[in-house]
């Protein structure tokens, strides 16, 4: 009842264009052929020819209520994902994707984030744009280890430093050159050189960053992993007021499920990392990161789990505030998005989390409180809902909610009550 509500608000041509997308999702996902895995072949043109298509379709309608604007706004958003993965010869393979983001019946929101402070209503960060997606070669001649080169996704530990924030219709994409190594036992190295960034906004910026990690798994579903990162990007002037955002994070992370034997799994995270100025970064880029939490998990109720966490970002006196530009935005404080540059006093965010997965169910229930670590300013709670349904293997529906009230005025800024409800389909190929 509520998407034949949603279709009814569509004009004649977004209705169309939007049953164009879910029709050609539903008839690919009955097809019975599924992908190939790959194989090493004899020649290129065998290569092309014996690999494998990628699609990905996802038609999502957005409703946004934002307070401070007075404003109520919706829209529906598609996103298409058309490529080609080859066979593997000599060794190489490659990866090719066009990448075309619609926007459908907008009312009352703005798609422009460069807009965004002059325009009078809420920010859906999904902008109409056509560009090429994954664009990669692959080498996989040595030993245990994968060299990709071109523009490609990073996705490291929980994606709190580095993501490709997949939730936006349009994903943010690096160019440069990853290795990943698996030589040594129960151990991975990373690494990466990168140059160019595409961002969620459909911009492009030219960067410098150097990555590497190592991770080391002393038992079944347990990590333990060490970080550290460069970024040289003097002309990034977004995520402070600062002129050089230029710094560097080393950081340590531990993760892992303990199987009790009394019918649940006892779950653990815990990491620290420290920022500072590189490379001509302002001298205030001084803060420090941690995270602290647990829960536990039933396995035989439906996946029944609970946890408890806290995460903080401190502040350097109230002048800078620990930041994460590469994050997956969506996942960490709060799905409403408030925080994803954090402010100068800092961000604290105490949380409680429920999970579950009945059937072909997943459920999530998230409950937020965020204050400053600078002056102790209540920002606002926010509590988060989401259902999703797998229709089949390759295609899920998914209802998400969230609710931010914000706190006592007076602080570094005054946060308004914003609500957020998205309805997605996506199919992948």
């Amino acid at each position: 009842m509520a998407i034949l509500c949603f279709l009814q608000g569509l004009s004649a041509t977004g209705r169309w264009r939007l049953l164009g997308s879910v029709g050609l999702a539903l008839t690919a996902s009955v097809s019975s052929d599924l992908a190939a895995q790959q194989v090493q072949v004899d020649s290129l043109a065998d290569a092309v020819t014996e690999g494998r298509p990628l699609l990905e379709l996802r038609p999502r309608y957005a409703d946004i209520w934002d307070a401070g604007l007075n404003q109520r706004g919706h829209a529906w958003t598609l996103r298409s994902i058309v490529g080609w993965q080859t066979a593997t010869f000599d060794n190489f393979r490659a990866v090719v994707e066009g990448i075309h983001t619609d926007v459908v019946d907008v009312h009352n929101l703005s798609t422009n984030a460069s807009q965004y402070g002059d325009s009078p209503y809420p920010l859906l960060p999904d902008p109409r744009e056509t560009d090429t997606n994954r664009a990669y070669i692959e080498y996989l001649g040595l030993p245990d280890t994968r060299v990709r080169l071109g523009k490609q996704p990073i996705r490291l530990d929980n994606e709190r430093f580095f993501s490709d924030v997949d939730f936006r219709q349009t994903p943010m994409l690096f160019n440069g050159l990853t290795v990943v190594n698996n030589s040594l036992p129960e151990t991975e190295v990373y690494a990466a050189l990168l140059n160019r960034i595409r961002t969620v906004f459909a911009t492009q910026a030219r960067t410098r960053i150097w990555l590497l990690r190592v991770a080391y798994s002393p038992a079944q579903d347990q990590s333990i992993a060490a970080y550290g990162y460069g970024l040289n990007q003097p002309q990034d002037g977004t995520d402070t007021w600062l002129n050089d955002n230029s710094h560097q994070v080393l950081g340590l992370r531990g993760e892992g499920a303990v199987t009790t034997g009394l019918g649940f799994n006892a779950l653990y995270t815990a990491e620290a990392a420290h920022q500072r100025h590189y490379a001509g970064g302002d001298p205030l880029i001084e803060a420090n990161y941690w995270r602290l939490g647990g829960g536990v998990v039933w396995p035989r109720l439906a996946g029944l789990g609970v946890r408890v966490d806290r995460e903080v970002k401190t502040s350097n006196g109230g002048q800078y505030g620990f930041q994460t530009p590469y994050e997956d935005t969506y996942a960490f404080n709060g799905w409403a998005l408030q925080f994803t540059t954090t402010p100068p006093t800092g961000l604290r965010d105490s949380w409680l989390s429920l999970r579950a997965q009945p059937g072909r169910f997943a459920l999530v229930a998230e409950a937020h409180h965020f204050v400053a670590t600078h002056g102790g300013s209540d920002y606002g709670n926010e509590l988060d809902l989401r259902a999703a349904y797998a229709m089949t293997n390759s295609l899920m529906l998914k209802l998400q909610h969230a609710r931010f009230h914000g706190g006592q005025p007076g602080g570094w800024t005054d946060f308004n009550d914003v609500t957020k409800t998205w309805l997605s389909l996506t199919y992948d190929y």
